[in-house]
């Protein structure tokens, strides 16, 4: 089932529009309108000729009756001019802005749109011939151009970053905003590790089909045994409860405190109690339903209580969503650190829904994006030593984000998660690849326990910050990326620095579990992309990045309002 009516393509020249139309139309069985070549044909001449012969005006007049002459169509696909979107009336009334249109700009470099445009006309020649081509400063002149139109782009639904992707893998990730309504008939992924293989769901609406899911995965089970916090209890409880009854199960639910101080071994005897003492058994299931806190302890009385329960995750906050649902990281923390204890505990079930986040407060929102900046850092360089896409698309996309807009929302949780469980399954117990998730959360770590007054992604922002200044002093990366870097985490509206006591923070990096052989290990940005880990950072560039971000401060810059 596809929830839209018709798909809209913008960008600029050699983004890859018509190509990518016409694959698109192929493969969902729908008509494909490019708007350059309609007008050609009405014109009977290519579009520079056009503009030669009759002018501007007149173009982009036909340019308008083309696109909205095609958008009045079900079952289709349209690809439209570069210039096309910035004619305001195209998204007045219900044209692009219709609730059944799609609109996905395709974004890609000046480099590859120009490489794309040269390469068309020396295979065409004067049929496709570009003027920008022939301007003394090609590049200068795309990127200006591109530059005054980036306001019309923005306006799409959202924007794919395109150029290492093939037209082929442009319209997989096309059909995947189309289908992220549809019931949740199969996983979007599946990590496979070597302790087990989480079915991973990331729909909105998908938290409605919880209870056949479960069902699903352990047919014989009798009880499920949900766990949540007071706060989280009493929004989403309710509904998840009566899923799961729906599906056959005995329902057990127990609230505890919300926030870390949860992550006890004192509340983990709590629930042991409860669910010993109620008679659970070995073929139940735990349900976790709530934030990171509620994912790291549930999991991990999962994992423990009888050698080891069934386990679904239910993230409702975005840090837990991207982040530590995924991947079987479970544990408490101990008064000498954070998550010094724990266990390794593949969830069989994750089901993820957008939803939720509409509930959650201001601060807690904010706090998600940090692990989803942290993620963009970290992805890999390509082959041409590109830094990954994932850093561009939310540039380009954090107020759509921001603002929890459909569908950039969903389907940038999705690539957040595909690249978590990418990681996990290939290193699941941290030996190598899976420390660079630790991106920002040495000092991050350090920061949230000097006195939890920060939530976590809020130190985790900060510790980013300060790693980004230490990979710069070891030439990691350079002052760009620290200045790209706290842009992007101003934006989505992180803190800059933290009001806690700078020894306190170094005394506790001591404790930190990333120790080894004596040694901190340090997770740095690369200026290519991705990061890499180093043990021979000098303490004065630690003590001099920690300065940096480490001072006092008024509360309300330092702690988003909830």
């Amino acid at each position: 089932m596809v929830c839209k009516a018709r798909v809209v393509l913008v960008g600029f020249s050699g983004s890859g529009k018509s190509t990518v139309g016409r694959l698109l139309a192929d493969r969902l069985g729908w008509d494909f309108v490019d708007t350059d070549a309609a007008i050609e044909a009405a014109f009977g001449a290519s579009v520079p000729s056009i503009f030669e012969q009759h002018g501007e005006p007149v173009f982009r007049s036909a340019e308008r009756r083309a696109l909205q002459g095609a958008i009045t169509s079900d079952h289709v696909v349209v690809a439209t001019g570069g210039g096309a979107v910035t004619d305001e009336t195209v998204w007045a009334g219900d044209a692009l802005g219709s609730a059944e249109t799609l609109v996905v700009t395709l974004e890609a470099s000046a480099p590859t749109m120009l490489a794309r445009l040269a390469a068309q006309q020396a295979r065409d020649g004067d049929a496709v011939r570009r003027p920008l081509l022939e301007s003394d400063s090609p590049i200068d002149r795309v990127s200006e151009l591109k530059r005054r139109r980036q306001e019309s782009y923005d306006r799409a639904d959202v924007t794919l970053v395109v150029d290492m992707l093939s037209p082929e893998q442009v319209v997989d990730e096309i059909q995947k905003l189309l289908h992220l309504k549809d019931p949740p008939e199969a996983p979007d992924l599946v990590l496979e590790a070597p302790s087990g293989a989480s079915a991973i769901f990331v729909r909105l609406g998908a938290a409605g089909a919880v209870g056949g899911l479960t069902r699903e995965r352990w047919p014989r089970a009798r009880r499920a045994w949900i766990v949540t916090d007071e706060r989280v209890g009493a929004l989403h409880e309710e509904r998840v409860q009566t899923g799961l009854a729906v599906s056959g199960f005995d329902v057990r639910s127990r609230r505890v405190p919300p926030g870390e101080g949860s992550k006890s071994l004192r509340v983990v005897s709590d629930l042991y109690d409860w669910l010993l003492g109620s008679g659970v058994e070995r073929g139940d299931v735990v349900i976790a339903l709530g934030g990171g806190v509620i994912g790291d302890l549930a999991g991990f009385v999962a994992a423990t209580c009888l050698r080891g329960l069934g386990l679904v995750q239910i993230p409702t906050s975005l840090l837990a969503m991207v982040d530590s649902s995924v991947g079987g990281k479970t544990g408490v923390n101990h008064q000498v650190g954070k998550n010094l204890i724990g266990a390794f505990y593949q969830p069989p079930l994750v089901v993820i829904d957008p939803v939720f986040l509409r509930t959650l407060p201001v601060r807690d929102l904010t706090s998600g994006w940090a692990e989803v900046v942290k993620h963009a850092v970290i992805q890999p360089s390509t082959p041409r030593g590109e830094r990954g896409d994932l850093l561009t698309f939310l540039e380009r996309n954090v107020a759509r984000l921001r603002d929890l807009e459909e569908p950039a929302t969903t389907y940038g949780i999705q690539r957040n998660v595909a690249l978590k469980a990418a990681v996990v399954a290939e290193d699941e117990r941290e030996a190598g690849t899976r420390a660079l998730l630790n991106f920002g959360h040495t000092l991050g770590h350090a920061i949230e326990a000097a006195g939890y007054r920060y939530l976590h992604g809020e130190a985790i922002a900060v510790g980013m910050r300060a790693a980004a200044r230490i990979g710069a002093g070891m030439g990691t990366c350079d002052q760009s990326f620290v200045a790209r870097l706290d842009a992007l985490l101003d934006q989505f509206g992180l803190p800059r620095t933290a009001d806690v006591e700078r020894q306190h923070v170094l005394d506790l990096v001591v404790t930190d579990k990333k120790r080894e052989a004596g040694r901190q290990r340090w997770v740095l940005p690369m200026a290519e992309g991705g990061a890499c880990i180093r043990d021979d950072v000098p303490a004065a560039l630690i003590e001099e990045a920690l300065s940096a971000v480490v001072a006092p401060v008024p509360k309300a810059a330092s702690v988003p309002r909830k």
